[in-house]
């Protein structure tokens, strides 16, 4: 009996987790609102090149900076990305002034403005 309850209690999350799966697109619409976690994790590998810590942005942190470039398209997605990067670098030890040149090193049209606690997002990308 005890057995019996347990399977039908892993059995109810699989199939939750499997609703849940089935129930999100696999590539986020262009009407999906901007996501700051979605941005950090993008953007985590980055984090040795604008900690200073090595001399190029690795392939996996480009590969983030041409994703999150392609999706932030409005000025709002702009203010709330800035804002988001805002918030999570205040907590680490990094140079500004490497965050814009991710766009240069990882080829990408849209120029990341040097964000400081200071930075104000409603004018960082210079609207």
């Amino acid at each position: 009996m005890l057995k019996a309850a347990a399977m039908r209690t892993h059995l109810f999350a699989l199939l939750a987790v499997i609703l849940l799966l089935l129930s999100r697109p696999a590539v986020p619409s262009p009407d999906e609102k901007f996501s700051c976690a979605t941005t950090v994790s993008k953007l985590t590998p980055c984090t040795g090149y604008i900690g200073d810590k090595s001399k190029e942005p690795s392939k996996t942190c480009c590969a983030g900076v041409k994703e999150i470039s392609g999706s932030i398209k409005s000025k709002a997605d702009k203010k709330d990305a800035c804002e988001c990067l805002k918030k999570t670098l205040s907590r680490m030890k990094y140079d500004p002034s490497r965050i814009p040149l991710l766009s240069k090193k990882c080829g990408v049209s849209l120029v990341l403005p040097s964000i400081t606690n200071s930075t104000d997002c409603s004018t960082a990308f210079g609207y």
